[in-house]
């Protein structure tokens, strides 16, 4: 039914009595007043009383169409608004009830021929009264950190490392002398071009290595202390002086690159 938002609620899908924004227009109306809100820049829409609007946008600034929002209900369970934004990046949806929402956003990327889920950064991550409304913009980030130490939205690259000198039978490898460079191969997931990335590793609680990486695919190679290192794939049993690696999925929109490293 064109011009009608579909909402999920607690597993089911309704069709609120407010309309859209249209893709060509991006106005909404409601008892009789029209919101303009795709010609107002970012951050300009007006907070609405019961309604959760925003935009999203990419990092280049561009809208987003079909990213999904999801304001969880706090007070009960499994009682989620999801809406999707339309071509101009906007979205809206009913919050009139008796609840509390914290509202999160991703979108579904192609890109090298898989299909990843990256995570959206908020403005405003601050949960909020329904009947109250609220504005939540979202933006598209490659690297830094999410709200409540919740990690980074780059990736990691890990490694296992071979803690055998071959020179010195005595000595043990750690891990904190590896240092990592990665070379884009082609754009980035965002159609940016990256650049070398060459950082020392360090020790995090998924294993040792580099995080906050941007999605991509890279040429990775790797010394010990200036010593060239092997690199392989985790559980290939194939080394070289250097590999062509794409992420892949470890859980939800979390993304790693596994390697194993040896003298």
């Amino acid at each position: 039914m064109a011009g009608v938002l579909a909402v999920t609620l607690s597993g089911c899908v309704i069709t609120p009595g407010v309309p859209a924004p249209s893709d060509t227009q991006g106005r909404v109306e409601q008892d009789g007043a029209r919101q303009d809100d795709a010609r107002q820049g970012k951050g300009d829409l007006e907070v609405e009383a019961g309604v959760l609007k925003g935009r999203v946008v990419g990092t280049d600034g561009k809208p987003i169409q079909g990213a999904e929002i999801v304001a969880d209900n706090q007070l009960l369970y499994d009682s989620n608004l999801v809406v999707s934004t339309d071509a101009d990046g906007l979205y809206r949806v009913d919050t009139d009830v008796a609840a509390t929402f914290h509202v999160t956003a991703s979108k579904k990327i192609d890109f090298n021929g898989k299909t990843y889920l990256v995570e959206l950064a908020p403005e405003d991550d601050t949960s909020f009264a329904g009947p109250t409304g609220a504005v939540r913009n979202f933006t598209w980030k490659l690297t830094g950190e999410k709200p409540d130490d919740l990690g980074h939205y780059g990736s990691s690259v890990l490694f296992y490392l071979d803690s055998v000198d071959p020179q010195n039978s005595e000595v043990y490898l750690e891990d904190e002398n590896v240092e990592v460079t990665l070379t884009p191969e082609g754009p980035l997931a965002d159609g940016s071009q990256g650049s070398t990335i060459t950082r020392k590793a360090i020790r995090t609680p998924d294993g040792s290595g580099l995080v906050d990486v941007p999605l991509g695919r890279y040429r990775i190679s790797a010394n010990y202390q200036g010593r060239p290192l092997q690199v392989g794939l985790r559980n290939s049993g194939q080394y070289a002086a250097e590999l062509v690696a794409d992420f892949t999925q470890h859980i939800s929109s979390v993304y790693w690159i596994e390697l194993e490293l040896k003298l």
